[in-house]
């Protein structure tokens, strides 16, 4: 069985998880609840966070999300991607929404 490949595309962060600092953004705290237990619950799935300030090698090898943020600035992220197809932007999916999204590309295949 291949593993399904997920990647965040996320603007300019102050550390790799975002949620520093003395009012952490309560979003990026939600995220990193639902990757931890989707990691757990989910291996079959590789998940990877791109961040413009660590990351940016992962944008210049994703032609499509480049694309999307030169023609629409970085407030088109956060982009999500599953198996290398834009499946949200502007926002992160909820859980309930990435098992969605995963048992989507599972039925496909």
């Amino acid at each position: 069985m291949t593993k399904d490949t997920m990647i965040i595309f996320e603007g300019a962060l102050c550390c790799s998880t975002g949620i520093c600092g003395p009012e952490p953004n309560k979003a990026l705290i939600e995220l990193n609840e639902n990757l931890k237990r989707l990691k757990s619950e989910r291996p079959d799935v590789e998940i990877t966070r791109a961040s413009l300030t660590f990351n940016l090698e992962t944008f210049l090898e994703n032609n499509d999300v480049l694309e999307m943020v030169k023609a629409q600035g970085p407030d088109i992220l956060p982009v999500t991607t599953l198996n290398g197809k834009v499946v949200t932007e502007r926002r992160y999916p909820t859980y309930e929404e990435f098992l969605a999204l995963l048992n989507r590309e599972r039925e496909r295949v």
